[in-house]
């Protein structure tokens, strides 16, 4: 399923152990446990201790809504491993704890595995925040551009791989809430432009001038995390 997307994520970077149960940092704002958990997948090359470094627990801090950032890198594409660990070590057990609302956000790789999962698992999800999301190939975006649109295209006639069809047309039923944000400078912001955000409400894009990186993501996630309502 995942070995096309591996293929165009792996290019030369090296692939890190991975271990069970998937390892993760959690974080309650105060001495009870809130009703909400963003659980976060970091993009490639980045770990979960990213997040701690650029401040990102710090929303839930603030706003009322517990965090827990996963350890879900690169070498758990590559084994094919992240969503039974993602299912069994992060979400079930938040679900048990009494976590009524689960929320997923994802950056670039992670957004795409936020998306593998909700398509798997979507009774699982109660909204996915994408930033910079990577959505598969370009030739599953030009795709869709070209049949006029994601409301307009046809998954059955699709040439896509398995996994893309299941996230596209799981986006496209818009069941579950989706929150977009992505720099203006991003090289993959175009993708996003009238394929993605054409089957989102205006109000949960978000947008601000910046490219792929950090200094982009932590000002996009302060603004989303303060306009949630969790």
């Amino acid at each position: 399923m995942l070995l096309a997307m591996t293929a165009t994520l792996s290019g030369c970077i090296g692939i890190p152990a991975t271990e069970m149960p998937l390892p993760s940092i959690a974080t309650t704002p105060g001495d009870a446990q809130n009703d909400t958990v963003v659980i976060m997948l970091p993009g490639r090359g980045d770990r979960a201790e990213t997040f701690i470094r650029e401040g990102f627990e710090q929303a839930g801090l603030k706003h009322g809504f517990d965090t827990i950032v996963t350890d879900a890198h690169f070498g758990y594409y590559m084994k094919r491993s992240l969503l039974p660990r993602l299912h069994e070590d992060i979400v079930l057990p938040a679900r048990v704890a009494g976590y009524e609302n689960v929320w997923l956000l994802g950056i670039s790789m992670g957004g795409f595995g936020s998306l593998l999962y909700a398509s798997e698992h979507p009774d699982q999800v109660d909204g996915v925040i994408l930033l910079a999301p990577f959505l598969g190939d370009s030739s599953s975006i030009d795709e869709i551009a070209a049949s006029g649109g994601l409301e307009n295209w046809d998954a059955g006639s699709s040439g896509l791989e398995d996994y893309e069809i299941a996230i596209w047309t799981w986006l496209r039923e818009g069941e579950t809430p989706i929150i977009l944000g992505y720099g203006e400078s991003d090289g993959m912001a175009g993708g996003y432009r009238g394929v993605l955000t054409d089957v989102l409400k205006p109000s949960s894009v978000y947008t601000l001038e910046g490219g792929h990186k950090w200094t982009t993501w932590k000002p996009l996630w302060d603004q989303i995390a303060a306009d949630l309502e969790l």
